[in-house]
């Protein structure tokens, strides 16, 4: 598969994209991402187990949201259903629940890298009462050794490179869930500078996204699914003809 290297300026164009794709199918969009938003609180919830059972269904979620942009940008008629469509279709639920497994080792390898902070965030989610202070833990880890944050700021960043295509290359790609983890960190890996760029957008939007109550985030995951889907098509040449061919998910 071709993978293209792209300008810096693309990233303000994938948030371009985001925000024509939500316009397209404003009703649509809000009610997939109240949707989205209350399934991750309830499995939220859940003590600790929450956490790893929201990254194994990420991909059905990802799925449902990724084929909305996917018709959004095209023209085509974006329905609520579409949120579930990665549960339903057998085309994608075998793929999928073998890269929820893979997106569950990743959040295993997170949880052990990170090691105090992420179990400081989950005491402070789930045990109030602990009194665990997540920016006694933070300043703690920033005094320790130059190399162990290397390493850990590393392991976290090949984590996040190596799944951010993947869901995508499956969808839309046919590719197998092991081929497309490898696909995505080497797109990543080949374009990181525009798309560390999108990663500090993100930041800055899902703060902005928290204010009033977090009623942003309503029409955050909508911009953010459109955008995630524009770089996934701009990164990976969608005029290759030896690339398989999209299914009809219209």
């Amino acid at each position: 598969m071709k993978i293209q290297l792209v300008a810096l300026r693309q990233c303000f164009v994938w948030l371009g994209a985001g925000w024509y794709a939500f316009k397209s199918n404003l009703g649509a969009w809000l009610a997939l991402s109240i949707i989205f938003l209350l399934l991750l609180m309830l499995l939220g919830m859940l003590p600790f187990v929450g956490i790893f059972l929201i990254a194994f269904i990420m991909p059905f979620l990802l799925t449902g949201l990724l084929v909305t942009a996917h018709k959004s940008l095209v023209g085509a008629l974006a329905q609520v259903e579409d949120i579930l469509i990665g549960f339903h279709d057998p085309r994608f639920r075998k793929p999928l629940l073998v890269l929820g497994g893979a997106m569950v080792v990743g959040a295993l390898l997170l949880f052990v890298s990170l090691y105090p902070l992420t179990g400081t965030i989950l005491q402070a989610l789930y045990m109030p009462q602990s009194e665990a202070n997540v920016a006694e833990t933070l300043a703690a880890m920033s005094e320790g050794s130059p190399v162990s944050l290397m390493l850990q700021g590393g392991v976290m960043l090949v984590v996040l490179m190596a799944f951010f295509f993947a869901t995508p290359l499956v969808v839309f790609e046919n590719q197998e869930p092991l081929d497309a983890i490898t696909t995505s960190l080497l797109a990543c890996l080949k374009n990181i500078i525009p798309l560390v760029l999108f990663a500090v957008a993100i930041l800055l939007l899902a703060l902005l996204g928290s204010v009033a109550f977090g009623l942003g985030y309503l029409v955050l995951i909508p911009v953010l699914a459109g955008a995630s889907y524009a770089s996934f098509r701009d990164i990976f040449d969608p005029a290759d003809e030896a690339r398989p061919k999209v299914p009809d998910v219209a």
